[in-house]
């Protein structure tokens, strides 16, 4: 009882109402008069009372010194030092005497006092120091702590969101700091059992970390960039060195401007070409993205030379160079997107490359795309397409539409897509199926043989069918991936059963033996009798991959292939091939290798039933490295390729023995500069009759230059925000939830402010392209936390004011053990035995069940009155509780309500 009535006079004491305190402390006199803390907390009490008396202050409105309260509760540490009972009563009853005596308000969430506080970053024993050290422990972000103790029996982190804890022997646990915010961890050592209260606070390096400078470096608005790529190539022919002959000649020029400001991102892009003897701009683009203009955001606009990023069954815009115009946009808070565009077909040119083309095109695409996403997981959209001009092609029609659907269900994707051309419909219904070792797609598609997309020829025009993957990871051995297509072709089919199927069919199995050596398997089918040209092919192989560690590393592989071709159609083309290939590659010195490569083939022409052997044989050196410690990188090949017994077509071997030099020279002093040069001589001579002898030589030569100019348009505006207490946890401000002063708010690492008495901060005349704005979690309150991430990245809009609130709400809990009470003493203790899955319920409904050690935890509750009610029918069969099935309680803000069960067996 004086202990009960002395911590409720400690948190009079710590809110200023020193008389209500004195009334409690006196209690606990009557009770027990030699009670020192009481004693003590008396006579701080009457001095204070005293002093401020002088000065004539009221002291209801006035706390301690900080000096004066650390001392006194020093001197009041030393007098119990070896009163372990107060360890455990502070987690006995609600708050905690021990937290009280310990631990000072000011020391843990002021910045100022919090500084003095030591940052542990070696041991805390477990021992009769213990009751000296201030509570709660600051332990940084990232950085840990060991815990010592006597054969530390078991361990428990109340909010391992927080804290991780890992054992590193008997006698020590290491403590790591995960997060920020509060945390309490227990230990049950030969002295029985320990609480020890952390706060997680910001890491706090000596300089800047690698993440700051890069925050830094996107904090600043990016500086305009000119990009300029030249490439020069020739190639020539001939039968000797002496009589080679220009066959090709170009060159081109890629020059490329990104310019950021206040606005959005501007780049421009134009690419001049010289083929022969003419010379074009054949591509200019102008485009800006990531717009901002007032309340419009995120759009994009680009003019000159542009592809639709539209791909749909009745248009590919990756199959359209247009000159025009396209728009893009996000609507209705991003719930919506659409895009406009406008251009010429085929974009034209803007100089004399091509004579032999006619330089405009009198063919022109416009279209409207549209999509709706009323949740994350659903999307609809809509297209529409115009075409007209003099010279569009006839059979195309003018008109185009195509309507999808998206949806997500789970581990499932699925979508659905109608494309209409006027007259004709095709339909495409596909989805997937995604686990962490296992993927599965479908494809199921309707294209009509008389469809056809508003720019030309469709996708899988005439196709009715199927078309299904499966990929899986069996274990770190096993790859295993299919691939099945199953259609009809109703636009060429088969000429005697136009309704018959098409198969085609992949398997590749990888197997990973170690990390030296693996297996593989492929098998490939192409079923095709139901096309105009009807054919069945077939290719297997197995092979194994193998390196071994001698002198040197060497890496060989062997495979076995077999293939089968029957052509219904021209039967000339029947073959059956055999065939084994081997390799070896190694390090002769460095990074020069050699590799030797051989295939032998067994050949059969089952028209003629002639048999051949084709064997190729390639070998050769090459070598890439840096040239020493410059910026020079050197890459030599020299090949040398041995074609035999070619003469056949279906050896698919051109007859052409050949030795080959390359080499090339860059020079690179930076990423973003190199100088480039290149050359590659090829000297053929004839094992067929119709391949020709003859020397080849290509060469190339270029340059990459990026130059940052450091010039640089920053966005200037104003950042402002408000810290309120997050009642509903939303991280959401709305009026009836009450502002927070005091708070530190930082703006990157140079810049800070505290919030007013509304909660409100404010930065003026911010610069860059964005900010991060953090709040100092070691300035909240005792017992809150944050609602919203710690660090909020806003972006900086020209002439206009961002916001970023943060939400804290209290760390009000309710917690405890319910347990087997071995000993009968009414307390948990290390020899008591925890019960799981006990069922307890608060009065508004909410529920908690125990875990595996007999704890249950209700988080985030509500400030006031509350009733604890105890499941009877959750306990284990012939348990009961030796407390009262309902405990009513009164929480306060910040508090940890401690409420243990103990059980006894009954007597059967």
């Amino acid at each position: 009882m004086p202990e009960y009535l002395c911590e409720i006079g400690i948190k009079f004491y710590q809110q200023g109402r020193y008389d209500e305190a004195l009334n409690e402390f006196k209690k606990a006199i009557q009770i027990q008069p030699d009670y020192t803390p009481a004693l003590r907390y008396i006579q701080m009490v009457e001095e204070i009372k005293s002093a401020k008396k002088k000065e004539g202050i009221s002291p209801v409105i006035t706390r301690p010194s900080q000096a004066l309260f650390n001392q006194s509760v020093k001197e009041s540490l030393d007098l119990i030092e070896l009163q372990k009972e107060m360890i455990s009563l502070k987690q006995a009853t609600p708050g905690g005497l021990t937290q009280a005596l310990l631990t000072s308000k000011t020391l843990t969430t002021m910045p100022e006092v919090a500084a003095k506080t030591a940052i542990l970053k070696e041991v805390l024993n477990l021992d009769a120091s213990f009751a000296r050290l201030a509570q709660p422990i600051e332990i940084e972000k990232g950085k840990s702590i060991i815990v010592a103790g006597k054969n530390i029996q078991r361990f428990l982190v109340t909010q391992p969101d927080i804290l991780s804890a890992e054992r590193v022997n008997i006698n020590q646990i290491i403590l790591t700091g995960k997060d920020i915010g509060y945390s309490y961890v227990y230990f049950w050592d030969e002295q029985g059992r320990w609480a020890v209260e952390f706060l997680g606070v910001p890491s706090k390096p000596e300089g800047p970390t690698l993440d700051e400078l890069m925050r830094r470096q996107e904090e600043r608005q990016e500086a305009f960039k000119i990009r300029y790529n030249l490439e020069w190539h020739l190639y020539e022919l001939g039968r000797r060195l002496d009589n080679l002959k220009r066959q090709y000649y170009s060159w081109s020029h890629n020059l490329n401007l990104n310019a950021p400001t206040p606005y959005g991102d501007l780049d421009s892009t134009a690419i001049i070409r010289k083929l022969q003897e003419a010379s074009d701009l054949t591509y200019f683009t102008l485009g800006f993205s990531n717009g901002s203009w007032n309340d419009f955001q995120g759009f994009s606009l680009r003019a000159f030379d542009f592809y639709p990023e539209i791909y749909k069954l009745i248009f590919s815009g990756a199959a359209s160079d247009l000159r025009g115009l396209v728009f893009e946009s996000p609507a209705f808070n991003k719930k919506m997107n659409y895009t406009v565009f406008w251009g010429r077909e085929g974009g034209g040119r803007y100089g004399n490359l091509s004579p032999g083309l006619e330089k405009i095109k009198r063919s022109y695409l416009n279209g409207l795309d549209i999509n709706f996403s009323p949740l994350e997981e659903l999307r609809y959209g809509f297209t529409f397409l115009h075409g007209y001009g003099q010279d569009r092609l006839d059979y195309l029609n003018p008109y185009g539409y195509d309507a999808y659907a998206d949806w997500r269900l789970g581990n499932w994707d699925m979508g659905f897509e109608m494309g209409y051309d006027s007259q004709t419909f095709a339909h495409l219904l596909s989805g997937s199926y995604h686990q962490p070792l296992f993927n599965f797609t479908y494809e199921l598609r309707d294209v009509s043989k008389n469809f056809l997309a508003i720019n030309g020829e469709p996708w899988r025009r005439g196709q009715l069918g199927g078309l299904f993957s499966l990929n899986c990871l069996l274990n770190q051995q096993w790859n295993i991936s299919n691939r099945l297509d199953v259609y009809q072709d109703r636009l060429f089919p088969a000429s005697d059963n136009s309704g018959r199927w098409n198969q085609d069919y992949d398997l590749n199995v990888l197997y990973t033996l170690d990390p030296t050596a693996s297996l593989k398997l492929d098998y490939s089918l192409q079923n095709d009798l139901g096309m105009l040209s009807q054919r069945r092919y077939q290719a297997s192989r197995i092979g194994v991959n193998k390196s071994f560690n001698l002198i040197r590393t060497i890496n060989t592989y062997l495979d076995y292939g077999h293939k089968e071709n029957k052509d219904y159609t021209a039967r000339q083309f029947d073959y059956i091939n055999e065939n084994i290939s081997a390799g070896i590659r190694f390090s002769l010195i460095g990074q020069l290798y050699y590799f030797l490569n051989k295939q032998w083939n067994w050949l059969e022409a089952r028209y003629t039933s002639e048999h051949f052997m084709p064997q190729v044989l390639e070998t050769g050196i090459d070598f890439s490295s840096q040239i020493l410690n410059t910026p020079f990188y050197e890459n030599l090949r020299f090949t040398y390729r041995d074609e035999e017994d070619a003469g056949s077509d279906l050896s698919f071997l051109a007859g052409e023995d050949y030795i080959e030099g390359y080499q090339e020279l860059s020079y690179k002093p930076t990423p973003d500069k190199e100088i480039y040069c290149s050359a590659r001589i090829r000297n053929v001579w004839a094992d067929n009759p119709n391949a020709a002898k003859r020397l080849e030589a290509d060469f190339y030569t270029g340059m990459r230059y990026l130059w940052n100019t450091g010039l640089r348009w920053e966005s200037s505006g104003n950042i402002d925000g408000y810290v309120f207490k997050d009642i509903n946890a939303d991280g959401l401000r709305q009026r009836d939830e009450a502002p927070v002063e005091g708070i530190k708010i930082w703006l990157g690492k140079d810049r800070s402010t505290t919030t007013d008495i509304f909660g409100y901060y404010n930065f003026k005349k911010v610069k860059g392209r964005k900010a991060f704005i953090s709040l100092d979690a070691r300035t909240l309150p005792g017992g809150f936390v944050l609602t919203v991430p710690q660090t909020q990245e806003i972006p900086i809009l020209h002439g206009r004011t961002s916001r970023a609130d943060f939400g804290i709400i209290t760390r009000s809990e309710i917690y405890g053990f319910v347990f087997l009470d071995t000993d009968g003493d009414g307390k948990y203790s290390h020899a008591d035995i925890g019960i799981k899955n006990v069922v307890l319920y608060l009065e508004n409904g909410l529920k908690a069940s125990t875990d595996s050690d007999g704890r249950y935890l209700f988080r985030n509750v509500s400030v006031g009155e509350h009733t604890i009610t105890l499941d009877l029918n959750s306990l284990p069969l012939n348990y009961l509780p030796n407390v009262p099935l309902i405990k009513k309680i009164s929480l306060s803000e910040g508090m940890a309500y401690v409420y243990n069960i103990p059980l006894r067996k009954s007597r059967e």
